[in-house]
C-alpha cells in the first residue's frame, strides 16, 4: 500500500507543479497592492506567508517529479540529473534544463522570502518592497520558463517529436531492440566446453560457453573470433542451476566487438550489481558494458578467466 500510495504521488507531480508556481504569480500582485493600499503591512505580511508556502510546496513537487523520472528511466537510480549522453535525447536534454531551472528558482525564492520578511521588518524603507518585488518576478519568471519546459515533455515540440519518431524507426530497424533473440538461442551454438566451469571474472558463477560454428574453432583454439561470430556466456547462481544472466560478444562486420548482458530476474541480492534494477538488458554502447570492452581488449580470448 505505502508503495502505491508514492507511485501515485509521484505520477501526479504535473498536477502538484501548479500549486507552487500559482502562489509565486500571486506575489507580485500582492506587492503592487502595498503601495495602493491604506494597510501596506498586511500586504507584506501575506505576500511572506505565501512566498513561505510556496518554498514549501515546491519541496513536495519537486521531489515527486525527481521520483517520477527516476520511475520512467529517464534519471538513473540515485542520481537527480538525467545522463545526456548524445544530441539525439531531446526529452533528457529538456528534463535537465527543467531541473536547472527548478533548483534556480528555488535558491531565487529563499532570497525573495529574505527580502520580503526584511521589507515587513522596515517598512519605512520602500526600497525592500522594491527589492521584493523586483526578486519575485524573477522568481516567477524562473519557474514559468521551467514549466514550459514540463508542458513540453508531456505534451512534445517539434524537436522531441522528432527524436520520438527517430527512436521509434530505429527500433523497428532492429531486430533485437525489446529481446537478445540470438543470445537466448544459445543452445543452439556450439558448446565450447563440456561442462560448467566457475568464471571469477563473471561473478564466480558456474558458466559455459556457446559459439557460432564459424566461430567455434579458432574459439577453442584461443584465437580471434571471425567477423560476424559471436559467443554466448551462458551462467548458474549455484549447483542447482539457477539462471543467471546472459553475456553475449558479437565481431561486427567492421572488427569491432559489440557486448550484451541479459539478466530477466535479478536476486534482490545481487542488485547491488545492476544499480538496483530487478530486469536488466544492455548492449553495446551502455556504459555499464565498458567492463566487457576492457577485459575484452582484442577479438580473442580475455585477458583473464
Amino acid at each position: 500500500m505505502g508503495t502505491f500510495l508514492f507511485q501515485l504521488f509521484s505520477r501526479e507531480h504535473p498536477a502538484f507543479v501548479h500549486v507552487p508556481l500559482g502562489l509565486v504569480v500571486c506575489l507580485p500582485i500582492m506587492l503592487v497592492a502595498t503601495y495602493r493600499s491604506r494597510y501596506p503591512q498586511t500586504w507584506r505580511r501575506m505576500a511572506f506567508r505565501v512566498a513561505l508556502l510556496a518554498l514549501a510546496a515546491s519541496v513536495l513537487t519537486m521531489a515527486s517529479g525527481l521520483y517520477w523520472a527516476r520511475m520512467l528511466n529517464l534519471v538513473p537510480p540515485g542520481a537527480i540529473l538525467p545522463q545526456v549522453a548524445s544530441e539525439g535525447q531531446a526529452l533528457q536534454r529538456t528534463l535537465r534544463s527543467h531541473e536547472i531551472s527548478a533548483a534556480v528558482g528555488f535558491v531565487i525564492g529563499i532570497i525573495s522570502l529574505l527580502i520580503l520578511r526584511k521589507s515587513y521588518h522596515e517598512p519605512e524603507k520602500w526600497t525592500w518592497t522594491t527589492a521584493s518585488f523586483a526578486a519575485v518576478l524573477l522568481w516567477a519568471g524562473v519557474w514559468g520558463f521551467g514549466s514550459k519546459l514540463g508542458g513540453i515533455m508531456v505534451f512534445g515540440d517539434a524537436e522531441t517529436n522528432k527524436a520520438a519518431a527517430a527512436a521509434i524507426n530505429a527500433k523497428k530497424n532492429d531486430a533485437e531492440a525489446e529481446l537478445p533473440i540470438r543470445a537466448l538461442d544459445y543452445a543452439s551454438l556450439e558448446p565450447a566446453q563440456t561442462a560448467p566451469f566457475k568464471s571469477h571474472a563473471h561473478g564466480d558463477r558456474l558458466a559455459r560457453t556457446w559459439v557460432t560454428a564459424s566461430g567455434i574453432d579458432d574459439f577453442t583454439a584461443g584465437k580471434p573470433l571471425p567477423v560476424g561470430s559471436y559467443a554466448v556466456l551462458s551462467t548458474a547462481l549455484d549447483a542447482k542451476g539457477t539462471p543467471g544472466p546472459l553475456y553475449m560478444r558479437e565481431v561486427k562486420a567492421d572488427g569491432s566487438q559489440a557486448f550484451a548482458f541479459y539478466w530477466p530476474r535479478v536476486p534482490e541480492a545481487s542488485r547491488a550489481e545492476t544499480g538496483g534494477e530487478d530486469y536488466v538488458y544492455w548492449r553495446s554502447p551502455h556504459k555499464s558494458l565498458a567492463t566487457c570492452l576492457a577485459c575484452h581488449t582484442t577479438t580473442g580470448p580475455a585477458n583473464r578467466p
